[in-house]
Parts: structure tokens; sequence; C-alpha cells
């Protein structure tokens, strides 16, 4: 699945206030959100993402993010 992780390990991050379990690693933001999907930390910083929409690093546990 796009939320598969590479240890096997999950953390809990807030996405809209809605808690989701996501992966200790990088994660698949279009294959989970869709196509042209932008996250945002609780700072206001975009998370970087590759051409494929996979996270360059892994979100931190417990934090805020924005779609």
């Amino acid at each position: 699945s796009a939320v598969d992780s590479f240890n096997g390990r999950s953390i809990t991050v807030f996405i809209g206030n809605k808690p989701y379990e996501v992966p200790t690693g990088p994660i698949n933001l279009r294959a989970v959100f869709g196509q042209g999907v932008l996250l945002v930390d609780q700072f206001g910083q975009q998370v970087p993402v590759n051409e494929w929409g996979v996270t360059l690093q892994g979100l931190q546990h417990g934090a805020f993010y924005y779609l």
C-alpha cells in the first residue's frame, strides 16, 4: 500500500486535526491524498517531496500537518 513502512513501524501524525498512522520513513503523498496535494507543517513550511510525490523525509510523530 501507499503507506507501507520500510521497517514495519508507524507513527501518528495529525493532518487537518485528524489522526493518521503513517510509516516512520518517507510516504507517497500522491498515492494517499491524490495528485497535486501539498502538505504543510505546523510552522507553515511545505513538506518537500520528489517528482513522484514521495516525501524526502519521514513525518514527525505527534506533529500537525495541513493539506
